[in-house]
Order: structure tokens, then C-alpha cells, then sequence
């Protein structure tokens, strides 16, 4: 009696282990089958607003010497000396988010690269589209429309240049990097390009006689006017109306970018770009740009 009863204990032992193997090789064959690893899968990767968000802080990168966009007001120090429309719309974006800014000022062509690669978090910058850029950074919407681009020249000669043909065989400067030398190279195929680091120096060639024009953002080339009465923006302009303002972030950050467009809606509907750029160009002349 003891042995039946022994064995029929190893024989229930036996098969109750086997049914608790069974069951829990079903179950993990199971969770594969059915994708359900969450415990060893990686965390999914944090993008660059959840970023900003959890630091509470936006950095914007810029070059400040291209008002009424962007300037420098060297009578103030720190984040408060950076003036212009598009550092308003900078701080509009980070008060929207409920962040604080940091304007990094750059030279140009350290702008592009820079949010390029992922350095910055955005560039509201004076910066129009174009097919090239788009390919190196993710694009916000149009927050100022294109077709506000010129050229620069003598005051005394502004006459003789009534179309773009005028400009056959003339030295035409330009920022490099810029727009504004697309512009040339593409519209004005007869002149002769002459490259410069920086907007300023291309003007000081002009008022030099070293150039015979300088091909400018026509708000820009205005402030230069406003203090040179030697100088004056031509009436002939580029074509330029695909080439609206628009911000540049790092490439795939498609939720920074979504949300930087709903504020920019909430910007262009209650009018306030135009209002900061209507300031900012007073600002800009009484400090003599």
C-alpha cells in the first residue's frame, strides 16, 4: 500500500511539473510570438522637444547684424542686446512653450552648419527657403513671404538700372552662403560675382566705387540707406516670391517642428510679426544701422 501510494505521488508530482513547464513554455512562446518583449526593448529615443522641454531652455542661433531681423544693441548686455522682428519671434516661441531662450550669435555660414548638425535647437534667423537648405534641416512654415529682395547702388546712378539686364557686366557683391547670392548667380548671369564674408564689407565695397552693386534683402538694404545718403535700393527687384522666411531646425524633429508651427499660426493671425518688424525697423534707425 505505502509503495502504490508512493508512486502514485510521483506519478501526480510528475505530471503536475510537466503541465507547469508546459504552461510556461506556452506563455513565452506566446509573448514572442505576439512581439511582446517590453522588458528587454530599448527605452524609445527622446526628441528634441521633449529635450527642450524637460530643460527648460531653447537655444536659437543666429547672425545679429542683419536688421530690422536681427541686431545688436550695444548699449545692453547679455540676451537683451539682441534685437530685431525675428528675435521677438524667437522669444514669442519660447514664452509659448514655456521655456527660456538663449540666442547664440554666429557668423553665417556656422548658422547653416550648425543646426545642421544638430548643435542648436533652431535658427529664426533672417533665413529664407530654398530646395538646398531643406535638404540639410527640417523647415518650419512661412512666417514672412518672399519677394522682398533687390540690389543695392549708387544713389547717383540708380536711374541708369531698370531691369535686370542693367546689371550685365557689373560687379554685383554678395554675403556668401545667402539668398542673396543665389540670387545673382541665378538671375544676373551676366555680371560679374564678387563674394563677401559679411553684408557690411559688400557694402563698404560699394560705397568704395570697389563694386557696382550689392544684391541685398530689401529691408536690409533700406537700413543700410537710412544712414548713407550716397547709396539707394534700385527698383529692380529678384524673383523671389517661393522664397518666404522660414526657421531651420536639426533634420527628423518633426514634433519641435509641428509644435513651432502652431505658434507661428497664432503669430501670423493676430499680426504680430508685422508689428515687431515695423518696431524693430525704428529701433534699427536710431541706432544708425
Amino acid at each position: 500500500m505505502k509503495k502504490k501510494n508512493w508512486f502514485a505521488l510521483l506519478l501526480t508530482a510528475a505530471l503536475s511539473l510537466s503541465l507547469l513547464t508546459g504552461c510556461g513554455g506556452s506563455s513565452k512562446q506566446s509573448e514572442a510570438a505576439s512581439g511582446d518583449n517590453s522588458a528587454d526593448a530599448p527605452a524609445a529615443s527622446e526628441s528634441r522637444l521633449d529635450k527642450v522641454l524637460a530643460a527648460g531652455k531653447i537655444t536659437n542661433v543666429c547672425e545679429p547684424y542683419f536688421a530690422p531681423y536681427e541686431f545688436i544693441d550695444n548699449t545692453k548686455s547679455g540676451q537683451e542686446q539682441f534685437l530685431g522682428a525675428d528675435m521677438e519671434l524667437a522669444r514669442y516661441i519660447a514664452k509659448e512653450l514655456g521655456v527660456e531662450l538663449e540666442i547664440v550669435p554666429l557668423e553665417w555660414s556656422a548658422v547653416l552648419t550648425g543646426v545642421g548638425a544638430g548643435k542648436y535647437d533652431m535658427a529664426v534667423a533672417g533665413m529664407a527657403y530654398t530646395p538646398e537648405r531643406a535638404e540639410t534641416m527640417a523647415m518650419s512654415k512661412v512666417y514672412k513671404p518672399g519677394g522682398d529682395q533687390g540690389l543695392l547702388v549708387p544713389a547717383d546712378k540708380v536711374d541708369e538700372y531698370t531691369s535686370l539686364a542693367d546689371f550685365a557686366g557689373k560687379k554685383v557683391g554678395f554675403q556668401s552662403g545667402t539668398v542673396q547670392e543665389q540670387n545673382v548667380l541665378t538671375q544676373l548671369p551676366d555680371s560679374e560675382p564678387v563674394t563677401f564674408d559679411i553684408i557690411q564689407n559688400a557694402v563698404l565695397a560699394l560705397d568704395s566705387g570697389k563694386v557696382d552693386a550689392v544684391s541685398v534683402s530689401i529691408a536690409n538694404g533700406e537700413m543700410f540707406v537710412s544712414t548713407n545718403p550716397k547709396l539707394a535700393v534700385s527698383t529692380v527687384q529678384f524673383d523671389n516670391s517661393q522664397n518666404g522666411n522660414v526657421i531651420g531646425f536639426p533634420k527628423g524633429e518633426t514634433e519641435l517642428v509641428d509644435a513651432v508651427n502652431k505658434i507661428i499660426d497664432e503669430v501670423l493671425e493676430q499680426g504680430l510679426y508685422d508689428q515687431w518688424l515695423e518696431e524693430a525697423t525704428v529701433e534699427a534707425e536710431n541706432l544708425g544701422l
